[in-house]
């Protein structure tokens, strides 16, 4: 009888074990590397979908919400994107004013910046004036200028980039909006027809979590801004406005966000009087210990219910293998994986 092809090749492998476990191992070597080089090359979109997911799972639930009252779904994204795109220019037409009137201030003032810089202890060790300029001559060489034009390209190309990303994850949040129940139930028909309950309310309890967690983050956040706003206004910190802002994005990173906040603010506080920048750093960090132990316990437990130990393990985590977006999706992740582990590891292990 004739042997089919491939036969030999076969038997030849299989009478020599140390052979196929070498050919087996290098495949999977060569699978496994494969797949890591994807991830590297693929981080930046992985990042995207993993944000735009987290920003859609937090507005399918105000969606969700005027649905349920009989409002059609088309119309209630509509309102909210409206929304969104009403708040966000409003809030753009009440920074542009402070912008643009604390921009001339500080023009019209940089003569008396320059001479109280110039006036100070600090320019006499270099020798004054005169012993500046001779230095400066000597760092603006046509290397170091074209080395500096290298890098602000270089910035300029990032921020583009950054741009860029940002506008695709907002459309990426857009699109898995409108097909948000398509992909709920795709997800579940991976499932066998036994499981598909369990799984879906599993499924449901971990998009409730984190769509809660996001909202009680964007409140706290907010509350963080409007306060830092108000103190700014009080004690006459310059740019108030600008920086309010950045305090309520940077709030957005649980734990370590209002601190960078706080040192900013502090900062710039300096350049007003160290009185001032006394009371902005007393004023954080009693702010800090009121959103420590009061707001973001009360809104994330009544949330997430995630106790302060676990939050911090879990951004500690989170931040160590992924950055800014480990930070930010540690505790809704932790949440999540708990609510795994209460609906079917332990029911097993008691079973068991």
């Amino acid at each position: 009888m004739t042997d089919k092809p491939g036969l030999p090749l076969r038997r030849s492998l299989s009478q020599s074990p140390p052979l196929t476990a070498g050919i087996l191992l290098g495949l999977g070597l060569a699978v496994a590397y494969a797949l890591v080089w994807s991830l590297q090359e693929l981080s930046t979109v992985i990042t995207a979908l993993v944000v735009a997911a987290f920003l859609a799972i937090g507005l399918e639930r105000i969606i969700s919400t005027m649905t349920r009252r009989g409002m059609p779904r088309w119309l209630a994204m509509t309102i909210l994107f409206l929304g969104v795109f009403l708040v966000f220019c409003g809030g753009i037409a009440a920074i542009i004013p402070a912008l643009v009137r604390e921009t001339a201030q500080f023009v019209e003032h940089v003569p008396d910046y320059y001479d109280a810089i110039m006036s100070s202890k600090l320019a006499a060790q270099f020798g004054g004036e005169a012993g500046l300029a001779e230095r400066a001559q000597g760092v603006l060489t046509a290397e170091n200028i074209s080395k500096a034009l290298g890098g602000v390209a270089g910035g300029a190309a990032s921020a583009a980039n950054g741009l860029v990303w940002t506008v695709t994850t907002i459309l990426l949040t857009v699109f898995i909006l409108a097909s948000y129940t398509q992909l709920r139930q795709g997800s579940l028909r991976l499932v066998a027809a036994s499981k598909r309950e369990q799984t879906g309310r599993i499924l449901d309890g971990i998009l409730k979590q984190v769509g809660a967690y996001l909202i009680g983050a964007l409140a706290i956040g907010l509350f963080a801004g409007v306060s830092s706003w108000i103190f700014m206004a009080i004690v006459d910190i310059p740019y108030g406005a600008l920086l309010a802002l950045l305090v309520a994005l940077l709030d957005l990173i649980p734990q370590i966000g209002a601190t960078i906040g706080a040192v900013v603010v502090t900062l710039v506080a300096l350049a007003v009087s160290p009185m001032t920048a006394v009371a902005s750093a007393i004023f954080f960090i009693a702010y800090q210990q009121l959103e420590n132990w009061v707001i973001y316990p009360t809104v994330m437990r009544s949330a997430v219910k995630v106790s302060n130990l676990a939050a911090i393990v879990a951004v500690l985590v989170g931040g160590t293998l992924f950055g800014v977006v480990g930070i930010v999706l540690s505790v809704p992740i932790y949440a999540a994986v708990r609510l795994i582990a209460k609906e079917i590891v332990i029911p097993r292990l008691d079973n068991s």
